[in-house]
């Protein structure tokens, strides 16, 4: 029964990180994710208080700061300890004793004047306090030479001590000791390079186990199979999946508990690992200021939600891998003869499969793998339904269609996306599997099926045709068909019969007629079967009906193209048509009258130009002359002329509107 530790252990974010764990806390479970993420825990056991060390990149700290769990079921996690980001350099300054420059030993103990100190030579040992270290000429062999020289304050005085003779030099002080651990502790993990140690820390009595947790970025574990066809044009084929996984860690896998989850949870990346720091205002001390009353706005009171109870015990193994059911199936019996391999009898799944949580799973059982290494595992040995099929698309361009199988998953797992290579009586071709679970169904195609010729024939559309009609305040409302056809000359040259599923264009609405129901349908096509024996060459058509919907405003529509509709085919009830004939002789009737205001307005309009005329040369001459009285005569006579043609203009502009009225029916 797994225990709390991974309930939260599938929220982290991916980063890459290779774990270099201690030898007592071994990798005991992983579970990978197509989200290119993997848990990876550690068990072992520890004794007292205990340290376990894990290194990781740098890169990944961030990762492994957000998701790491641990659990010490009979002692306690004192912390976690990482190193700092800040420079190496930076870090070493901070102790008492700078290895920063690469100090000499003559330069470590300039750093700690004062410090007592214990110096073993070939004379002895000597111990004291440090006073300085100076650089004086010796004797050194047949020569002389500058040696450091170091000088110490014992109880019988001022001492020197020559460095170069030094065997041993001990502090006696330990917090200076502890210092100058600290310092190279701090050199040898910047020695590692980007890899940076994690340290957990155990507190407790004894012998006991423990564990620990983390998500890091992990490669997406991968799929492929291997599809046996069955013999006839359907039946029983055989799937055999594999799945590809690596071990991207530096430490061996052996008999690790693996789950291999299909799903892709949330996951993102915070950086955790750099210090942040908050700027701090400059507060300046008056001491002299005045003291004045401040105002405060009123507080808003939350209620903090009192905090969840925590169940001792929770079987997180049936929360997330619930339902398992067994992935192995006994074998089937030996293939016949004409199969070069038989994958059903040889290859059996491994683990188990069955829902993790929302997603899907296959856990395996313990599985060996060596660090950096990668593997084939069986997941699937299954029969599946399997219906052959030649497979046709126009928008191909080709003239053969391809030849394929629709794979129905008729086993109990939920199929990952993945290549598979099929086979019928040897290699076939190569196929792509998607996403598919239990129980669902897809065309797969592996290869051009060069016996199988088809091509289109196009025939002649059918005339348009009224479905139904209805005049709705003097507008002609239809619906008409017109019924277009294609035709599928298909050849069957293969000694065998061939299934041909057609895939057809589907036009908008089209509505199809014949077939009546297509075989199935897809978004924006038809797929259309049709059986063909070998050696024989068939035709399939493929009739459409285009549905139009059709708007005709009676009033504004030529009579003519009225008439066109009155005796066009189709289901145009009677009173319509009735209707649609009285509009005939009315529409006319309508033009009539609306082209005689058209011609009295141009008229008018040639009247109101000429007397312009007239009043500009009326502006020129004497009214009272013989020209002048002949032009405002002819004025009256315009303005008379005028008049009776606004009378006559309104008296047809309300023929015409009652006319329009008479058009504006309603015949359902």
């Amino acid at each position: 029964m797994l225990r709390p530790l991974f309930a939260l252990a599938f929220l982290a974010s991916p980063l890459l990180a290779t774990a270099q764990p201690s030898d007592d806390l071994p990798v005991e479970r992983v579970i990978l994710f197509t989200s290119g993420v993997g848990y990876f825990e550690h068990g072992g056991r520890v004794t007292g208080d205990s340290e376990v060390v894990l290194r990781f990149d740098e890169t990944a700290l961030n990762d492994v700061l957000k998701s790491l769990l641990v659990e010490d079921t009979r002692g306690r996690v004192a912390g976690v300890v990482y190193p700092t980001q800040a420079p190496v350099e930076r870090t070493l300054r901070s102790f008492a004793i700078d290895l920063s420059q690469d100090p000499s030993l003559a330069g470590i103990l300039r750093q700690v004047r004062g410090a007592d100190v214990v110096v073993s030579t070939p004379s002895g040992e000597t111990r004291g306090t440090v006073v300085s270290v100076e650089l004086a000429m010796r004797d050194v062999g047949e020569g002389v030479a500058q040696v450091p020289v170091l000088s110490m304050l014992t109880p019988s005085g001022l001492t020197t001590v020559r460095l170069d003779t030094a065997r041993r030099l001990q502090f006696t002080d330990a917090s200076l000791q502890s210092e100058l651990e600290g310092a190279l502790t701090a050199l040898a993990e910047a020695r590692g390079g980007e890899r940076k140690p994690v340290r957990v820390q155990f507190r407790g009595n004894g012998s006991r186990p423990v564990r620990l947790g983390y998500v890091v970025e992990s490669p997406v574990w991968k799929t492929s199979y291997r599809l046996v066809l069955p013999e006839g044009d359907s039946g029983e084929g055989q799937l055999q999946g594999w799945a590809l996984v690596e071990n991207p860690t530096e430490s061996d896998w052996r008999n690790v508990d693996l789950t291999l989850v299909s799903g892709r949870p949330v996951s993102f990346i915070q950086d955790l690992y750099t210090p942040r720091y908050v700027q701090r205002p400059v507060v300046v001390a008056q001491d002299d200021a005045l003291v004045r009353p401040e105002t405060y706005a009123r507080s808003l009171r939350r209620e903090r939600p009192a905090p969840e109870a925590v169940p001792d015990e929770v079987d997180v193994e049936d929360a997330l891998i619930g339902g398992i059911v067994s992935a192995g199936a006994p074998a089937p019996p030996p293939p016949p003869p004409a199969r070069p391999l038989d994958i059903a009898g040889s290859v059996q799944a491994q683990g188990d499969a069955g829902d993790f949580g929302e997603l899907f799973a296959y856990r395996l059982g313990d599985v060996t793998l060596p660090r950096r290494g990668s593997a084939m595992l069986p997941i699937v040995a299954d029969a599946v339904e399997a219906e052959r099929l030649s497979i046709y698309r126009q928008s191909s361009g080709l003239r053969h269609p391809m030849r394929g199988v629709r794979l129905t998953n008729t086993t109990d797992k939920s199929l990952r996306a993945g290549p598979a290579t099929v086979l019928d009586e040897g290699y076939a071709g190569d196929t792509q599997i998607p996403d598919l679970p239990a129980g669902d169904e897809r065309l797969l195609t592996f290869s051009l099926d060069q016996d199988v010729i088809v091509d289109v024939v196009p025939l002649p559309n059918g005339s348009i045709r009224i479905t139904s009609g209805r005049i709705v305040d003097g507008v002609l409302r239809m619906q008409t068909e017109q019924r277009i056809a294609t035709g599928y000359q298909i050849e069957n040259r293969a000694e065998r019969s061939r299934t041909v599923l057609v895939e057809h264009p589907r036009r908008g609405n089209a509505q199809l007629v014949e077939p009546s129901v297509a075989d199935e349908t897809a978004p924006g096509l038809y797929r259309v079967r049709s059986v063909v024996r070998a050696g024989v060459m068939d035709t399939l058509i493929v009739r459409e009906a285009v549905v139009t919907d059709q708007r005709i405003a009676l009033a504004t529509t030529n009579p003519d193209v009225i008439a066109v509709w009155a005796r066009a085919d189709g289901d145009l009830p009677d009173d319509v048509r009735d209707a649609l004939r009285r509009a005939i002789e009315q529409r006319r009737e309508l033009a009539e009258t609306e082209r005689q205001i058209r011609e009295r307005q141009r008229e008018v309009q040639e009247i109101t130009q000429e007397q312009e005329r007239i009043r500009g040369n009326l502006g020129a001459i004497e009214n009272d002359s013989d020209y002048g009285r002949r032009l405002l005569t002819k004025l009256n006579e315009q303005e008379t002329r005028l008049e009776t043609l606004a009378e006559q203009i309104d008296r047809l502009e309300a023929e015409a509107n009652r006319q329009r009225a008479a058009l504006r029916v309603t015949v359902q």
